[in-house]
């Protein structure tokens, strides 16, 4: 649930023809422009078959033109394979490094994929979910929409864009892209969320009652609260996304914070606080920039705004802890994280800092359950194996205070 540059534009392909058909419908329906292309593939396929029989004709004239056509041949006439390939591997370990929240890195990687292969859509998915993490709405919705224009199929694609105008507070917006992508569980979701159980529950049956029944225990906690007509506090703050920025302000604030230019990225949240005072999206943020800036006491001031707005606000509340903690408070944020580590078990944006909370209280049985949790996630950080191992040594040996 954590968080590129507000002015870049990705292209599909550098030239004309093709991307430039992409691109003057990038704003229309993706689904129906998927539907156009998959129309044109097959007129394409026809095409090259007309040309195989002609091939007694001029073959040493006609391959060169139908590879291209079929997209087998770039501008330097070689074989495309070798780059696809290349983008695959790439876009595999892009998604390693965003499980393990490299956002920065794992952008690179799916940035590479798209240059070597245009039309790889998984590659421009990794970009979009990126983007998202790190709170880039605009971009997102772009990369979204062009991995579907690609595959209208992705599912995970689907989801994803689906999600981002959920975050965005545009449930209309996401119950279409659902309805068309046939995705019942996030239907679901968004009806429970929306109170509307009967339509809920009806979604939800048509997932329960395949042939073998999935083995998620949150499906089945939904189905209970649909048939309950109730939807408790604790299953809310699991259904819920976590805001993203309601204006463009509010993304170039992100972009300046994970650039590190923390001063600007507090005049840009600053704006979009002043256009949208309930983006509990920019309070976060501009309670995170002024942390950076060494300013708890004003930080904790945003934190608090944004919680009155929305007391689940999961950057907020790790945000109101750090400012806590920064202030020697440090009982008082421990409290907080503790708090969201029983509202989200595992990792959560909190964990970190109730591990170091306790690592520095010296409560090292409690820091090395949370390093481990880490660790799990983040496998190669020395600097958490390390205080993992001293966690460890310390308890088995514990020390006189």
């Amino acid at each position: 649930m954590e968080r590129s540059s507000a002015g870049r534009r990705f292209r599909v392909v550098q030239g004309g023809g093709e991307s430039e058909r992409l691109d003057r419908f990038l704003g229309a329906d993706p689904l129906l422009l998927a539907s156009l292309q998959d129309e044109e593939r097959g007129l394409r396929r026809g095409r090259l078959k007309r040309a195989a029989l002609a091939g007694a004709l001029g073959v040493a004239f006609a391959i060169p033109s139908i590879l291209w056509a079929a997209g087998l041949l770039g501008p330097s006439s070689r074989p495309a394979a070798p780059d696809r390939e290349k983008a695959v591997l790439l876009t595999e370990e892009g998604w390693k490094l965003h499980f393990e929240d490299r956002h920065n890195e794992a952008m690179a990687n799916f940035s590479l994929a798209t240059r070597l292969a245009p039309r790889f859509a998984k590659a421009w998915e990794g970009i979009a979910i990126c983007q998202t993490d790190l709170y880039q709405s605009e971009l997102a919705e772009q990369s979204f929409l062009r991995s579907l224009a690609l595959d209208p199929r992705n599912e995970s694609a689907i989801d994803g864009l689906g999600n981002l105008y959920l975050r965005r507070g545009d449930e209309r917006r996401a119950e279409e892209i659902w309805v068309r992508g046939g995705r019942e569980r996030q239907l679901a979701r968004l009806y429970l969320l929306q109170g509307k159980f009967a339509q809920a529950e009806a979604r939800l049956a048509s997932v329960l009652s395949g042939p073998q029944p999935p083995e998620d225990d949150l499906l089945y906690q939904m189905a209970r609260a649909a048939r309950s007509r109730r939807l408790d506090p604790a299953l809310r703050s699991l259904l819920e996304p976590e805001p993203t920025g309601r204006s463009a302000w509010a993304d170039l604030g992100w972009r300046l914070y994970n650039e590190k230019r923390y001063a600007e990225a507090a005049a840009a949240f600053e704006e979009a606080i002043t256009k949208v005072p309930s983006d509990v999206n920019a309070l976060g943020g501009m309670g995170r920039a002024l942390l950076e800036m060494s300013r708890p006491e004003e930080a904790r001031l945003y934190f608090q705004r944004a919680l009155w707005l929305d007391n689940d606000h999961v950057l907020s509340l790790d945000g109101f802890a750090l400012s806590l903690k920064s202030e020697g408070r440090v009982n008082e944020a421990i409290r907080v994280w503790q708090g969201m580590s029983a509202r989200y078990p595992g990792v959560n944006i909190g964990t970190p800092g109730l591990a170091w909370a306790y690592y520095e209280s010296q409560d090292y049985g409690q820091a090395a359950v949370q390093f481990a949790r880490l660790i799990r996630r983040h496998p190669y950080d020395s600097r958490l194996a390390e205080a993992l191992n001293v966690a460890v040594e310390n308890i088995a040996s514990p020390q006189p205070r």
